[in-house]
């Protein structure tokens, strides 16, 4: 008597990906490193990031965000009013430039160089049978969590005052937004900015997307090598703040 096949797992569709990674992430990274497919959630997260950037432009402006940012800065107060003035003024005309750029060619870039060193690590270290596109898709839709951070940030863009608007730190998701940005020491922002509540999440769905894809390594290790991976990142980022913040 042959052997019964087992059954092929039936493809999910677009939308289906995306909600299942918030509500069943498990089934859903299957189908995504069966069938690795990037672009879908990477383009919902540029088009937002590019209408919060043209929202921001338009309700806040950008000479309002340089000023707040001058302010805050030891450095800058300590040059006189008209140099002052005038590097706001050509800062406020290049931050939407480089704001869009950010969007359109940052957040792919991020994404890449992430992919492809979590690829090295888990491959490296725990032997992991992982593809480059695999994991690229993998991450793209651990970014989906970001939608809904994105449109929770328009919606506090359009309900608060322009004046009161906090473009670093506009939800109180992060550590970050609860510390005195003038007397409180830039490696601890820059460690505040970093522990926050959708990343803490993205970096949950990634542990849960490559152990899934992997198939021998366990959640709580795999959770253990991502989080370990970013604490590197983050370690340099605080060091960074410290030497040159």
């Amino acid at each position: 008597m042959s052997p019964t096949p087992s059954p092929q797992l039936e493809k999910m569709g677009e939308f289906a990906r995306l909600t299942g990674v918030l509500w069943d992430p498990q089934p859903t990274f299957r189908d995504i490193a069966a069938r690795p497919r990037w672009w879908p959630p990477l383009l919902i997260v540029m088009a937002l990031s590019v209408v919060f950037i043209y929202s921001f432009t338009q309700h806040v402006g950008w000479e309002r965000f340089m000023r707040q940012q001058f302010e805050n800065n030891p450095r800058t107060q300590q040059m006189d009013a008209a140099q002052r003035e005038q590097a706001m003024t050509q800062g406020a005309r290049f931050a939407p430039i480089m704001g869009y750029a950010g969007s359109v060619v940052g957040l792919p870039l991020m994404a890449l160089t992430a992919a492809g060193v979590f690829l090295l690590v888990f491959r490296t270290f725990m032997s992991a049978e992982l593809t480059f596109k695999q994991t690229f898709a993998i991450y793209c839709y651990s970014l989906v969590p970001l939608i809904l951070s994105s449109v929770m940030t328009l919606a506090v863009l359009f309900l608060k005052d322009p004046s009161e608007f906090d473009l670093q730190y506009p939800t109180p998701t992060n550590i970050g937004a609860f510390l005195d940005p003038l007397n409180t020491p830039k490696w601890l922002l820059a460690l505040g900015g970093s522990i926050d509540v959708f990343t803490l999440w993205t970096l949950a769905l990634v542990a849960t997307g490559l152990s899934v894809a992997s198939r021998k390594i366990s959640w709580g290790t795999s959770l253990a090598c991502v989080l370990g991976t970013w604490c590197l990142y983050v370690l340099v980022k605080v060091g960074w703040a410290a030497m040159f913040g």
